[in-house]
């Protein structure tokens, strides 16, 4: 099997991170009662933190650096696309250049938040847009990426649409 890309808001990290954390808590409330009895409230699940570090390689690898500045630093939601869980919509909290190795190698970490956004209401086709998968494409509209590349046999790769493909949704 393939491992799919790391990709956030259609641009494609060139190399997977080295190393990936996926952290999961439940949000709690604390509560006394009465004669000092303290109870917890389970309030569900918060959002993940997703965290790791990578290495940027190459004569670019500056560049490579400044460009995911760049997409750190105007801010906002946008699907996050990782090798090892299902696309989820998140924002580029933080990026710090750890090490410059080399003069062709960069080492960097990064930390995603996970948002909590709705999906939006499903209707039976999509036109694929520029850069996006059917990783997007599926949690933009609730449906499971098996659902979609299933009723889209003609899809050789759900990490790489065509600019204007048809795509169905149920």
């Amino acid at each position: 099997m393939e491992l799919a890309v790391m990709r956030f808001k259609g641009k494609t990290f060139r190399c997977n991170p080295l190393s990936l954390e996926i952290k999961s808590v439940r949000a709690t409330s604390d509560y006394k009662g009465v004669e000092g009895t303290q109870f917890v409230g389970d309030m569900g699940l918060d959002c993940r933190i997703i965290k790791g570090e990578g290495e940027l390689e190459g004569k670019d690898c500056i560049e490579q650096y400044a460009s995911l500045f760049s997409l750190q630093s105007e801010g906002g939601e946008g699907v996050l696309s990782l090798p090892v869980m299902e696309p989820v919509k998140a924002v580029f909290k933080s990026l710090k250049a750890l090490a410059q190795v080399t003069p062709d190698r960069i080492t960097y970490s990064f930390e995603f938040l996970e948002t909590k956004s709705k999906a939006q209401p499903l209707q039976k086709i999509h036109i694929a847009k520029e850069g996006e998968t059917l990783f997007d494409i599926a949690f933009d509209f609730g449906v499971s990426v098996d659902r979609l590349v299933k009723l889209n046999p003609y899809v050789k790769r759900p990490d790489e649409l065509k600019e204007g493909e048809e795509i169905l949704l149920c």
